[in-house]
């Protein structure tokens, strides 16, 4: 489906006009935006790296109580939580630009 500007334009404005006029943005947007977000690619890859963090924490714990006992290699100790961390590191990065991004969307004019 080719996109025509000079109508999406023109869509754009009768829509502010006629939500600035009723006040109620929900009858006027086209079929195309009323839509339903599906969950898709990006919600399954959140959710299988936050999975795959408190795994690599509970590995990681496992590990570090097997250094204690002494039957684990220090090297393995040490890999195992450097691992975790970097997991969580990536996890909490994540989560700063999603907050970041949300916030921004908040501040955009509407």
């Amino acid at each position: 489906m080719a996109i025509n500007p000079t109508l999406n334009v023109s869509n754009a404005l009768q829509a502010y006009d006629q939500a600035s006029r009723t006040g109620n943005v929900a009858q006027v947007l086209p079929a195309q935006d009323t839509q339903p977000v599906q969950s898709g690619a990006f919600a399954q890859l959140v959710t299988d790296s936050v999975t795959q963090a408190v795994s690599q924490g509970v590995q990681s714990e496992q590990m570090a109580m097997a250094g204690i006992t002494d039957n684990a290699d220090l090297a393995q100790v040490v890999t195992a939580i450097s691992e975790a961390d970097l997991a969580l590191q990536t996890v909490v990065s994540i989560r700063d630009k999603v907050v970041e991004a949300y916030r921004e969307i908040l501040r955009m004019p509407m």
